[in-house]
């Protein structure tokens, strides 16, 4: 399984909710982006098998985002699925 980090060079902001997980509700900048390829016939997701989504640099797999979120004290991962609303530049007034 391949994976792959992108660092952001252009501010990102973005807000949502993960669920199942410690994170929860989260805002803030994008620092980096990583996406994770996964063959479809071992996909840890079946989900991603059956529906065949294509993502990632091989054409499968998830992105996730580390956000740094000014309410944690250390940025956190999210899986782009939790990401509920985006815009370019800060989303702070």
């Amino acid at each position: 399984m391949a994976f792959e980090l992108i660092p952001v060079t252009h501010e990102l902001w973005v807000e949502g909710k993960t669920e199942g997980d410690e994170v929860g509700d989260f805002r803030g900048s994008v620092i980096a982006i990583a996406l994770r390829d996964t063959d479809p016939l071992s996909a840890s997701r079946p989900e991603d098998a059956a529906t065949g989504a294509t993502e990632g640099l091989l054409g499968w797999g998830t992105t996730y985002f580390l956000v740094c979120d000014p309410d944690r004290d250390a940025p956190v991962w999210v899986e782009k699925d939790g990401i509920t609303s985006q815009k370019v530049g800060s989303g702070q007034a």
